[in-house]
This record gives structure tokens, C-alpha cells and sequence, in this order.
């Protein structure tokens, strides 16, 4: 009896949890920037670190917006590349994109956040307020720019994230990060939305170059190798609370590849977490944390079931509760952006998400206790 209370206790807490992203996400407005006439200059941002297969494809992409070609520009800040990526840059020779060689500017790098180094100095060399980050390897619809641009200066924001989702793929674990990304889409608006936390993502973001300087950039989050997108909008929702926003579009939703092997997703995972560590605000640890515990109890009440050391209904209860309510998520992004045909594949990859979260928890745990016992920082098991 006490199991099943304690199932029913989680089922419960994961259903409101749930419909509460579901309603906000309705409650998100849409925007568009249909007959929005644009006439205030833009930096675009790019950082990149051995591109050399996709930065050429990224450029070209940018280059070929529909926006007044006078008022963008695209500042390129190369992170200590290996490859010819910067060799692919000069090739183009377009004046509308300027490169720049981090390891010309000792000044501005904060090792280990290498990232935020570049974004920095691209800040400071920008020529306009108006400042959009993406990355490299990320692909553009031709309205990103112009819609983008819009919402900022329409919504009067100071800094906004937009939809980042992972491009189609053809195996099950690029499947699985596509499904990911949807559900992730949505609780970031949701999020935002309601004010119960603040996601981004530095792929898709901007902001005003003025409030950048305003709250000092990433002063005081150097330690932290990524980062630079939570740690930002963090900073602009505590100096500007009332103007943060996330552009819920499909005309500035952008694609990038998933990751292909499971180790590379768990290197990426990981350092993903790792930032969340240093947020002032606790709310999305806890949310993660809680899914995690969920997982956990999920798969302890079946082996306890399989044993027969409880009845089966605590396992059942925890199931049909946990698909229905990510059935329901997934289905409706997915009709947002237009992505149903990945439907097909939530049986499966329910299986693979769940082997997946709790093999992630894992290593965080191991992970972070290895580290106290060598006396050493999260930051440095987790590169």
C-alpha cells in the first residue's frame, strides 16, 4: 500500500508538472514577421572552432537572408582551430563577413570558457546594438534574420532565445535526440512563458549589445567551460525581468546535426549539466532532478514487480501516467513544427530515453563523487 501511494505521489506530481508546460506552451504567443518592415542595423554572431565541413553552408545560409544587406553584418570569432576552417572563411571573401582569430587577442580569452571569450569580443567589435548568436554547424531558414530582428525590436526585448531542433537523422539515437529537442522546445517557451525558469540556447539567441555591457557579459561564470546561453539569460532575467522572451516561430527555428554515438551524447550531456551547477536559480535543477528520480522509481517498481516483491500496479500506474502526459507534449510540438512523422518512433524510443536518463544520472553521480575525492572541481572530470 505504501508503494502504490508513493507511485501514485509521483504520478501525480509528473501529470501537473506536465500540463502545466502544456497549457503555458498554448499560452506562448506566436509570432510572425509577415508585412514587418525592418530598418535597424543587426551583428550577426558566429563562433567556430574546426567548422571546416559546415561553416561554408552556415555563411552562405546567412548571406542569403532576406534582409537589406547594409544592415548586417557577420562577425566570425575562430576558437583555435585545427582544420581549415579559417582557410574556408578567407575563400569567401564576402565584406559583410568579418573574421577574427581569437589567439590574436590573448586579452579577452578566460580559459576554460573559450565560448564566451569569443562572444565577448565579437560584442565588442559589433557595429550595431542588435546582436544574434548562432553556431556554425546550425542551418537557416531565409526569414530567420528578418524575424529574428523583428521580434526583439517589435516586443521591445532585451534578450530572447528561439527553437533549435535537431536536424533529421536516420538512426534510432538521432531519433531519440529529435523527440528530445521537441519536448525541450516546448518546456523552454512554456518556461519562459510562465516565468518558472529560463532556458536558451547559444545556437539561437539574441540580444541588446548596450545590456550585454550592462550586466558585464560572463563576469563571474569564466570557470565554466559552456554555459554561455543559461548564464546569460539568467543575468538579463534578473536586470530586465519584464523583457525576456522566446521567439515561439517557425520561421527562426534552425537546425543542427545530433550527436551519432552514444559517447559523444553523454560528452555533451555532461557538459551541459555541469554549467547548471553555477545558475542562481534552482528551479530546472530540480525539475531534472525530479524526471530522473521518476525514471528511477519507474524501473525499481518493476524489477520489485518481476520478483513479485509488490503487485504490478505501482510499475502500471507510473507508465501510463509518464507516456500519456509525453505523448501529449511530444504530439503537440511536433504538430508545431511540423515534425508528426517522428511519431511513429515514440514506443521504441520511450525505451531508449529511459536506458538513456538513467545511465546520464549515473554518471553524473559517479562522476561528481570521483571528483570530491580527488579534491578537484566538477569542471574538470566532466571535460
Amino acid at each position: 500500500m505504501i508503494v502504490l501511494v508513493i507511485a501514485l505521489g509521483f504520478a501525480l506530481a509528473y501529470f501537473l508538472l506536465q500540463l502545466y508546460y502544456f497549457i503555458y506552451w498554448q499560452l506562448a504567443p506566436s509570432f510572425s514577421s509577415a508585412n514587418n518592415t525592418v530598418d535597424e542595423g543587426v551583428t550577426i554572431i558566429v563562433i567556430a572552432r574546426n567548422e571546416e565541413y559546415s561553416i561554408g553552408k552556415c555563411l552562405q545560409g546567412l548571406l542569403d537572408q532576406h534582409y537589406p544587406a547594409e544592415l548586417f553584418e557577420i562577425i566570425v570569432v575562430d576558437d583555435h582551430s585545427t582544420d581549415n576552417t579559417v582557410e574556408v572563411i578567407k575563400e569567401m571573401a564576402h565584406p559583410q563577413v568579418k573574421l577574427y582569430l581569437l589567439s590574436d587577442y590573448p586579452t579577452y580569452i578566460k580559459a576554460p570558457a573559450f565560448k564566451k571569450s569569443g562572444i565577448t569580443l565579437a560584442v565588442d567589435k559589433a557595429s550595431f546594438e542588435n546582436i544574434i548568436v548562432t553556431d556554425a554547424d546550425c542551418l537557416h531558414p531565409e526569414n530567420w534574420l528578418k524575424t529574428m530582428t523583428s521580434s526583439l525590436l517589435k516586443r521591445k526585448l532585451i534578450f530572447q532565445t528561439a527553437p533549435v531542433l535537431i536536424k533529421e537523422g536516420t538512426s534510432m539515437i538521432e531519433k531519440m535526440q529529435e523527440m528530445e529537442q521537441l519536448m525541450l522546445m516546448l518546456i523552454t517557451g512554456s518556461g519562459i512563458t510562465s516565468r518558472l525558469h529560463d532556458l536558451a540556447n547559444g545556437a539561437n539567441m539574441a540580444f541588446r549589445k548596450s545590456a550585454f555591457l550592462a550586466v558585464k557579459g560572463f563576469e563571474g561564470n569564466e570557470q565554466f567551460a559552456s554555459g554561455d546561453d543559461m548564464f546569460l539569460i539568467e543575468k538579463m532575467r534578473k536586470a530586465f525581468p519584464e523583457d525576456i522572451g522566446f521567439v515561439k516561430s517557425l520561421s527562426v527555428t534552425i537546425y543542427t546535426p545530433g550527436k551519432k554515438t552514444w559517447s559523444s551524447l553523454f560528452t555533451q550531456r555532461l557538459r551541459w549539466a555541469g554549467k547548471n551547477k553555477g545558475l542562481e536559480n534552482k528551479s530546472i535543477n530540480r525539475i531534472w532532478f525530479f524526471i530522473g528520480a521518476y525514471h528511477a522509481v519507474m524501473i525499481l517498481s518493476l524489477f520489485a514487480a518481476l520478483f513479485q516483491m509488490i503487485s504490478p500496479w505501482p510499475f502500471i500506474l507510473l507508465l501510463c501516467v509518464k507516456w500519456t502526459m509525453d505523448y501529449m507534449l511530444v504530439a503537440t510540438s511536433a504538430a508545431f513544427f511540423k515534425r508528426t512523422s517522428l511519431l511513429k518512433y515514440f514506443v521504441p524510443l520511450q525505451f531508449m530515453y529511459t536506458y538513456y536518463v538513467l545511465r546520464l544520472g549515473t554518471m553524473m553521480i559517479i562522476g561528481t563523487r570521483a571528483e570530491r575525492q580527488k579534491g578537484g572541481t566538477a569542471e574538470r572530470w566532466r571535460e
